[in-house]
């Protein structure tokens, strides 16, 4: 599995959702007289993009954890070769 590839997807994802919100938030401060739907709207923007903040907060310490395949394999062949060795002492 692409590890690195979905996780650009998903940061890729979020930018867009992000430009999305901060369309709906210019209309907000343009428009006089937000109703109380608008103004929970408006809320519930800021909610999500302290979740967004979040997201890619922990998405971030995951792509610096991500490590290749291959070098888990190379571990875990390292390892092997020590107990085989052990065990033929």
């Amino acid at each position: 599995m692409d590890h690195l590839g979905v996780l650009q997807k998903r940061i890729v994802s979020l930018r867009s959702e992000i430009a999305e919100i901060h369309e709906l938030n210019q209309q907000y401060r343009q428009r006089r007289g937000n109703g109380t739907a608008d103004q929970v709207a408006h809320g519930l923007r800021h909610e999500r993009l302290q979740e967004i903040q979040k997201e890619l907060g922990r998405l971030a310490a995951l792509g610096r954890s991500v490590v290749s395949i291959s070098e888990v394999r190379e571990q875990n062949r390292a390892r092997l070769e020590l107990i085989k060795k052990s065990r033929a002492s």
